[in-house]
């Protein structure tokens, strides 16, 4: 992760909509949350010749990685788009790929 205040806008959105703990995810988390997500993004690429990720996608590994996840709701809603986010927090490629509902 490079840009701080980016992985920080990125743990916050996670947290709001996935119920995280105040104290997740961790930045240890977060990396392999984001390790996860672009692993997966990159064989979707090899195997359709898009990579996309799923709303879907994100709750697994938020969940896998977040033990607190979904024990918590907060007050505000995040409409952040996660993967811009993404794409600002994660090193390698500039251009992440779109969320699917």
């Amino acid at each position: 992760m490079e840009n701080l205040h980016a992985t920080a806008e990125l743990a916050h959105a996670l947290k709001m909509r996935f119920g995280t703990a105040p104290h997740e995810p961790t930045d240890q988390q977060l990396q392999r949350i984001v390790a996860e997500l672009q692993t997966l993004a990159r064989q979707r690429q090899q195997s359709t010749g898009r990579a996309w990720l799923a709303e879907s996608d994100w709750h697994d590994a938020v969940y896998k990685y977040c033990p607190t996840a979904g024990h918590y709701k907060y007050g505000a809603i995040d409409n952040s788009d996660l993967n811009a986010l993404l794409a600002q927090a994660a090193q390698g490629p500039k251009q992440s790929p779109p969320i699917r509902r």
